[in-house]
């Protein structure tokens, strides 16, 4: 993949924000397979405009539990960190994100759906739910090659991507997350 010169204000920013594949039948997902399976790609953070190819092209369902929320973050998407069960541990997450409402009104379904599945939830420093919520959440897969570290075949991630272990398939997300459901 050769790199090509960007305006784009974040890495990949187009594909985070498009609503295009929002009306495909979601694939079934977990976490687990996720983070056990899914092949990363050959992309790096030298590819901010490289289009959704592979596995980016479909939209999947995965249940787990919502971990931690990042409300406040420099491009305006919420980062939510997702496991498979309540007592995973934290560094089993997959990232999920969802845009802001300017971009889609279903962004704005999406956040507000969330926000009521954690409404009374204790939310410590950082984010970290005291209690874990189960959520249902569909979207786009995405790879955050931004944080790959040693290129497009790194095995590694750069350790910025959450608490998210740091093996490359961590960098697998759900972006954007077209709905959020209490499963």
């Amino acid at each position: 993949m050769r790199s090509v010169p960007s305006r784009q204000p974040h890495y990949r920013w187009a594909q985070k924000i498009d609503t295009s594949l929002a009306t495909l039948a979601p694939q079934p997902a977990s976490a687990v397979a996720i983070l056990g399976t899914w092949e990363p790609p050959h992309l790096g953070a030298q590819d901010r405009c490289a289009p959704r190819a592979g596995r980016e092209l479909q939209v999947y369902s995965v249940t787990g539990w919502v971990r931690r929320v990042d409300k406040v973050k420099e491009d305006g998407d919420w980062h939510i960190e997702l496991t498979e069960r309540a007592d995973s541990p934290v560094d089993s997450c997959i990232v999920v994100e969802i845009p802001a409402p300017r971009y889609s009104p279903r962004y704005g379904r999406a956040r507000a759906t969330l926000d009521s599945l954690i409404a009374g939830r204790t939310i410590r420093r950082g984010g970290a739910l005291h209690r874990p919520v189960r959520a249902g959440i569909t979207g786009a897969a995405f790879f955050d090659g931004q944080h790959r570290r040693g290129g497009r075949r790194g095995d590694e991630s750069d350790g910025e991507h959450g608490r998210c272990n740091t093996s490359v398939r961590a960098l697998w997300e759900i972006h954007p997350v077209y709905e959020v459901t209490r499963p």
